[in-house]
């Protein structure tokens, strides 16, 4: 079964609350949960035409009430039905009632909050018995929060970290309920960046909250800034809340499968690894959107843009005062090792000298021949695989590698020997599908980009969506082919839903 949304007009799953397609190049958000499940393939139902109040001729011509021949035409009008008196029409039947009110363990449920996540919805709450207002947030059913997290958090001081209220279930559904911030989140904050101190503070509080779960052994990896809640603003005081995918890890990188993917996240996190620097990177993404006015997101498409940022590191403005650049370049390191946490911001923050790794990788070596695709001529390796990535593009592309044009073009454009080999290996293997086959072959040609099929990053969640791709991506020869293009992104994805599956009832392959 499957939800049609009806603003972007696509096939949803049905544990979609909201609609992850896109419109104009823009997230749809569309809220389904009022659509009904209905099956694949079928069309959305039309409702009916509503009857004209003037009378029409056969041609289509409209009339005035009274008349018998078109004005237009001279064709006979057709007399619409009198009106059916009240007292001979069909027993009306009786009103809907008003929807009744839900009440979650002595939570009363007022108002929905806006949200674009796909796992969780949230509500203003009121406690009957206390008269206790609090933000409740329900989540998905497979989408459960770790209940040590909830242990830990009540035991923090509550300088960063919103206080838990109450947590449990209901339909089979995990809920918790946190304190109420009328202040609203980061999101809702108005800060002027030209003012240097302001701006100083902002980012020390920022970075202080974070420090504060890292030092806990905790790694929230949804930091966004619907998630950063603002309990004072003058003096500040930032709380970070929505704890539901947090996990915690005393290690420098453990695995476990993100529920949602979102244009904030570490490289690392998407391909399901948990690390302490992980939520850093976040933290350097919601400073990149601050201090652009989100014209660093304006015009997106959120795939597009997250496969971009893997392959070339995230692209910073030109003109950015070179303390923010030093300080973005620090926290936006593509690498992990490399990666400014704590100790590097708060020496930022003193003034203190600190170094940071290199910005966005500059353009690559554009080859001897060229080759056309959508239209267009590339000549260098990389640019032609996220050309080839794009799913307006795939099909092309696919038949360009089947027919041993990707591998002819590469030979005669110069590129290592062993790439060509390796493009003409990968489309003769027959235990791989066509689509896989030009996956693997486009890594080849660019090692720095995830691996993607049809637009979409290969992540622990797009490996459950389609276990037979998967299976074929870890068994057989994919593995060995995926080691020769250091594929370590998508070793680490296939392990973490291979621990996700395992855990799951009806576990059959992974």
């Amino acid at each position: 079964m499957i939800r049609l949304c009806p603003n972007c007009d696509t096939e949803r799953p049905v544990t979609e609350f909201f609609c992850e397609g896109t419109v104009d190049g823009h997230n749809c958000g569309w809220d389904l949960s009022s659509i009904d499940p209905t099956p694949p393939g079928q069309p959305q139902p039309v409702p009916p035409a509503p009857t004209p109040s003037n009378p029409a001729c056969r041609n289509g011509h409209a009339n005035s009430p009274g008349d018998l021949i078109c004005s237009t035409c001279g064709e006979i009008l057709d007399e619409p039905a009198p009106p059916v008196p009240l007292h001979e029409s069909e027993p009306q039947p009786d009103p809907e009632p008003s929807p009744a009110e839900t009440i979650i363990d002595g939570w009363r449920l007022l108002d929905r909050i806006k949200s674009s996540s796909t796992v969780r919805e949230r509500y203003t709450a009121l406690q009957d018995t206390s008269g206790r207002r609090g933000v409740l947030t329900l989540y998905a059913t497979a989408s459960e929060p770790d209940g040590a997290i909830y242990d830990l958090l009540r035991k923090l001081p509550r300088d960063h970290v919103a206080e838990i209220i109450a947590t449990g279930r209901w339909c089979e559904r995990a809920y918790e309920v946190v304190e109420e911030f009328p202040g609203g989140t980061i999101a809702d904050l108005s800060l002027d960046i030209g003012d240097r101190t302001a701006l100083q503070r902002f980012i020390s509080e920022l970075a202080r909250a974070v420090h504060s779960l890292t030092e806990a052994g905790l790694r929230h990896r949804d930091l966004r800034p619907s998630t950063i809640f603002v309990r004072s603003r003058d003096p500040l005081d930032l709380a970070i809340g929505s704890f539901g995918s947090a996990r915690l890890s005393e290690f420098d990188l453990d695995i476990a499968s993100p529920l949602e993917t979102t244009r904030y996240m570490a490289p690392e996190a998407i391909a399901g690894g948990v690390a302490a620097a992980s939520d850093w990177w976040s933290l350097g993404m919601i400073l990149l959107e601050r201090i652009t006015a989100g014209a660093c997101f304006e015009g997106i498409n959120e795939q597009a843009f997250l496969i971009h940022v893997l392959t070339n590191g995230v692209p910073l403005p030109e003109n950015l005062d070179p303390s923010m650049d030093l300080l973005l370049r620090g926290l936006l390191a593509s690498d992990r090792r490399q990666r400014w946490q704590w100790k590097e911001v708060q020496a930022w923050l003193a003034g203190e000298a600190v170094s940071a790794p290199a910005g966005q990788k500059t353009g690559e070596a554009e080859g001897r021949a060229s080759i056309t695709l959508g239209g267009k001529q590339y000549s260098s390796a990389g640019s032609f695989a996220l050309a080839a990535a794009e799913a307006s593009n795939w099909d092309e592309a696919r038949g360009l590698l089947l027919r041993g044009a990707v591998a002819t073009w590469a030979t005669e454009a110069g590129f290592d020997a062993k790439v060509a080999a390796a493009l003409r290996q990968f489309a003769r293997v027959e235990e791989l599908n066509e689509d896989l086959k030009l996956s693997i072959s486009l890594k080849t040609l660019n090692p720095s980009m995830p691996l993607i099929v049809r637009g979409n990053i290969v992540t622990p969640g797009w490996l459950l969506d389609h276990p037979d791709d998967g299976f074929s991506l870890i068994t057989g020869p994919a593995p060995d082919l995926l080691r020769k293009v250091d594929a370590d992104d998508l070793l680490l994805a296939a392990e973490t839903a291979r621990r996700d599956r395992a855990k799951a009832p009806g576990t059959t392959r992974y």
